[in-house]
């Protein structure tokens, strides 16, 4: 199960099995859905990217 704010999801033109997370734009994707759940389990966001994301894109951080 993926950790928020990590999304799971499906990529019909590349065929892959896909991760992103929405708060520091890191993604993973895979043909193996299995390693996709796992990076999305595991995934902690660089703060430091994540704080420079919120302030180009004028989320809060």
């Amino acid at each position: 199960m993926a950790v928020p704010p990590v999304t799971l999801g499906w990529d019909d033109v590349r065929a892959l099995h896909i991760a992103r997370c929405e708060r520091c734009a890191a993604s993973c994707a895979s043909a193996l859905a299995s390693e996709v759940e796992g990076w999305a389990e595991l995934h902690r966001c660089d703060a430091e990217l994540a704080a420079l994301l919120d302030q180009i894109t004028g989320r809060a951080a």
